[in-house]
């Protein structure tokens, strides 16, 4: 029964993570399309953490939906290096939670994959 009841709540953690990545993708869709942005004004910075943060945490999102762990990794990767970016031109982190609320999809898809991973290891074990 309870093996019944994990794989339920990793379903149910699967679809947030979906659905959620659908959202954060579509808001930063909106965002990246929605700002009239010059690329020859970038900064290397700038230009690095655009590689990070979107197109990183897209790109990880993507793969999440069908490669939970690598997808939550590029995410989780991304992010981590969007902040150490940030903090090497900046001698700051970023502030707020929205960066985070952003990449919490692949995070959960990272969550997924793991859950699924561990119970196959350990009938290979017994």
């Amino acid at each position: 029964m309870n093996g019944q009841k994990s794989k339920q709540r990793v379903l149910i953690v699967r679809w947030l993570a979906r659905l959620g990545s659908l959202a954060s993708l579509g808001l930063l869709l909106l965002f990246f399309f929605g700002e009239e942005m010059n690329l020859a004004q970038l900064t290397t910075t700038e230009i690095w953490g655009l590689i990070f943060f979107p197109l990183g945490i897209t790109v990880g999102m993507l793969l999440g939906w069908r490669w939970e762990i690598l997808g939550g990794s590029v995410t989780v990767l991304s992010l981590l290096a969007f902040y150490k970016v940030m903090y090497a031109a900046n001698g700051r982190f970023p502030t707020g939670i929205w960066f985070y609320i952003f990449a919490l999809p692949g995070l959960l898809f990272l969550y997924c994959g793991l859950c699924e991973r561990r119970p196959r290891q350990q009938m290979r074990m017994g």
